[in-house]
């Protein structure tokens, strides 16, 4: 058994319900010494299911590879494991939160103490009560999936708290990294809506960029013999035509262009509707893919559970619960060289208590000196937790972009290598929304907003000079980051094995649809195909046999999250070791593990699970409520029988029956705006939530008293409202710098001062055609 990545590194976690423990888990799978404290009472993911034996599936899931301990917070005995913790993760809240901040920040100094809490710990909504369907209800995914003349749907499960699970994993490596330095410890603040709110790239873009408000556009999954399938529909495939045999469509030039493509999908739609009508899942899904089109299946968590690709990469686990073991999902990533392991299962009720608490306890950062004082001075001239520390990205798209900012915002100095002829998705989202303007590419608000804080140069990387001009860049980096297509890197002779020869001590990240290796590597896919492989579409809809996607791509944000956590961890292990690493990642693996709980449901409890509209979950009552104005919308839920006698004293129910209190919820909501509404029932005890559409989101008071969103000012976009920061550093705190990079911007500056290259060989680089100012575009914008 290999040592983990985070192999001496010791971590408390304080936390119940998912956000706190699947952080947890990120860090134990990838070695950390974890230690679980549970109240007596145990933490209450212990009920939830599915069950089996009376132990739960899903919270087994979340805390393998973790020692239990039972201990009340206020016991004195706590602070003998708080002295050797180098990440403590707590979801308390207001003075309780306060007080065990105060302990820690006494006993370790140079711990990272990180809170996640539903709305912040500060604000308007900080004390609110929250559940699953709450909190996704201001996440700002709700409104927008679903039938545009049927109430937003929500995706199941703990959704939310997983996207500040994984906020909170960056989080603590981050500060880790740090602490690692500087011997200094700091407290990080996590609000499970602020960082569902980190996890878009264009909802509230629209808003701020282009005056609209992002709705709901119903389902493209088009039917077949066996189910559905979805072609992705931004980009145009003339093989399309040639597989379907609609050689009238392959003669019509016009409908090829990328912008027309948009306008006439429609037709396109139809016509492959019309196609797939006689044929399955898999026919379609194969011989589109032969073709490089971006088709794929509407999966069940059945056919996930037999997926050919998954089980070719050996990607299942297992998960032991009441004595047996079931198939599980894996984990999001492959580190090369200190890979994940399941080492042990989750623990009993207080298993481990006396051994944590034993005097010859054997910690696992035992042998770690404190530094004396950090080495690492930026470049960058910032003071993020990452300051020092140099990433290469070549990256288009989302994931990949993503992941790569959450490095710049915190500090480090990121490198992003764009194609002259097809730059790095300066499309979608224009101010004014007008792609006529000549320097239509610097106003793209998608691109500007996952682009920030990162210096550009344009680099060719199939010509010789712009190769070499490149590895001396690799020569200088600690990481490079890539979501290209699994064959590209390789291609152009620029895979792992060849930029370790240039610098041993690299960490490289490579992103693809269904990772490296597998009989489906080469298959096309963007976020939104990998909701159908995955299962999501399957889960979310108005009741058995519906499906639609989320109407974001759902599977970017969490892929480039989860990059940049293995990243992370892969530095820290170079701390160690003195050696670089490869990381292998399939946004079908990285995005799976945030649908556990139905993934379970079917391989333990045998359910293959179905769309349950608004009553999915754990509760006595919960609805989708409309509410005065167009289109809005309340989400509410009661927990138990207080919740249920307080929702119908409120709402004038004349019985505890769901239906009478649906139908008493709908006439009270009716009379009022859903924020009016959420607030009066929050003052009541019961959790309820507006369902928050993209304009909302950016004028909360809540949000902006937090200062979540920070102004930007771009030099040709102008100045514009962006989301800030998921995390909330109180020593070396995130922060905008810089607007993202014009085209080719820093081009000299990382040319001739970083990588010292001649005025000749600039010369070279620009007469060559591996480098220019400018985008040269043959058909447009495009992906």
């Amino acid at each position: 058994m290999a040592d983990g990545a985070l192999s001496d590194v010791v971590v408390l976690e304080l936390a119940t319900g998912a956000a706190g423990p699947y952080a947890g888990k990120l860090l134990a799978d990838l070695g950390a010494q974890v230690i679980k404290v549970e109240p007596p009472r145990g933490d209450p993911m212990r009920g939830e299911p599915p069950l089996h034996a009376d132990e739960s599936a899903l919270f087994n899931y979340l805390n393998a590879n973790k020692l239990g301990a039972s201990l009340q917070l206020t016991d004195p005995r706590l602070e003998q494991l708080a002295r050797h913790a180098d990440i403590v993760i707590h979801s308390l809240r207001g003075q309780e939160a306060d007080r065990l901040e105060a302990r820690l920040a006494a006993l370790r100094p140079s711990a990272v103490v990180v809170s996640l809490t539903p709305y912040g710990r500060s604000g308007e909504r900080s004390r609110w009560e929250a559940t699953p369907l709450t909190e996704w209800a201001s996440s700002g995914f709700q409104y927008i999936a679903g039938d545009p003349e049927r109430a937003p749907l929500a995706l199941p499960g703990f959704q939310a708290e997983y996207h500040a699970g994984l906020h909170a994993g960056v989080a603590a490596l981050a500060g880790l990294w740090h602490a690692r330095e500087t011997g200094e410890g700091q407290r990080v603040e996590i609000s499970h809506q602020e960082a569902c709110l980190s996890d878009h790239a264009w909802v509230t873009a629209m808003w701020t960029h282009m005056g609209q408000v992002q709705r709901r556009t119903g389902a493209l999954y088009a039917k077949c013999l066996d189910g559905h399938v979805y072609m992705f529909n931004l980009a145009p495939y003339p093989n399309l035509f040639i597989l379907m045999e609609r050689f009238d469509l392959l003669a019509d030039e016009e409908l090829l262009q990328p912008l027309n493509w948009t306008a006439r999908f429609p037709e396109v739609f139809a016509a492959l509707s019309d196609w797939a009508a006689t044929r399955t899942r898999q026919e379609i899904y194969h011989a589109a893919q032969e073709l490089r089109i971006a088709i794929s299946p509407v999966n069940t968590m059945a056919d996930v559970a037999a997926n050919a690709q998954l089980a070719a990469r050996e990607w299942f686990e297992t998960v032991e619960v009441g004595g047996e073991k079931f198939q599980a999902p894996g984990f999001p990533y492959r580190l090369s060289e200190t890979p994940c392991e399941q080492r042990f299962p989750a623990p009993k009720p207080g298993e481990h208590t006396v051994a944590v608490l034993g005097a010859n306890f054997a910690w696992a950062n035992a042998a770690v000196e404190a530094p004396a004082g950090s080495t690492r001075v930026s470049s960058a001239g910032t003071g993020g937790p990452l300051a020092g520390l140099r990433l290469v990205e070549v990256t288009a798209n989302w994931a990949g972009p993503i992941g790569g900012r959450h490095f710049a915002d915190l500090g480090a100095d990121v490198i992003k290598i764009e194609l002259q002829t097809k730059p790095a998705t300066r499309a979608l989202i224009y101010v004014g929304d007008d792609v006529t303007w000549p320097d239509h590419f610097h106003r793209s608000g998608y691109f500007n907003k996952l682009n920030r804080n990162k210096r550009a140069v344009a680099l060719d990387l199939s010509k010789a000079v712009g190769r070499s001009a490149f590895l001396k860049l690799v020569a200088q980096a600690d990481c490079v980051l890539e979501n290209n297509a699994a064959r590209v890197m390789g291609q152009l002779g620029l895979g792992y094995e060849q930029l370790r020869e240039v610098n041993p001590e690299l960490v490289m990240c490579s992103m693809s649809g269904f990772g490296s290796t597998g009989p489906e590597r080469n298959y096309s896919a963007y976020g939104s195909n990998i909701e159908t492989t995955s299962g999501l579409a399957s889960l979310l809809g108005y009741g058995p046999g519906d499906c639609f996607g989320t109407g974001s791509y759902y599977a970017d944000p969490v892929t480039g999250n989860h990059g940049a956590v293995a990243l992370l961890a892969a530095l820290h292990a170079r701390r160690r070791t003195g050696r670089g690493q490869w990381i292998d990642m399939s946004l079908l693996e990285a995005v799976s593990p945030f649908f556990a709980q139905q993934f379970l449901e079917y391989t333990v409890a045998g359910k293959v699970p179905q769309p349950e509209g608004d009553q999915w979950g754990r509760h006595l009552f919960q609805a989708v409520a409309p509410t005065a104005g167009k289109d809005c919308w309340l989400a509410v839920t009661c927990r138990g029988v207080d919740d249920v006698d307080a929702l119908r004293v409120t709402v004038g129910a004349s019985s505890e029956d769901p239906s009478e209190l649906r139908r008493a919820l709908e006439a009270w909501c009716l009379r009022r705006d859903h924020n009016a509404a959420a607030g009066h029932l929050q003052s009541e005890g019961i959790p309820a939530a507006p369902v928050m559409a993209n304009w909302e989101i950016v004028t909360d008071n809540h949000l902006n008293d937090r200062g979540f969103f920070q102004t930007v000012r771009h030099p040709i976009a102008g100045t514009i409202q962006q989301p800030g920061f998921a995390w909330r550093f109180e020593k070396t705190p995130a922060e905008i710098r810089m607007a993202a990079p014009l085209f080719g911007e820093h081009n000299i500056e990382v040319f001739r001062d970083l990588i010292r290259l001649t005025s000749d060989e600039i010369d070279t680089l620009f007469a060559s055609g591996a480098t220019g100012d400018n985008p040269l575009y043959a058909t447009g914008p495009q992906l």
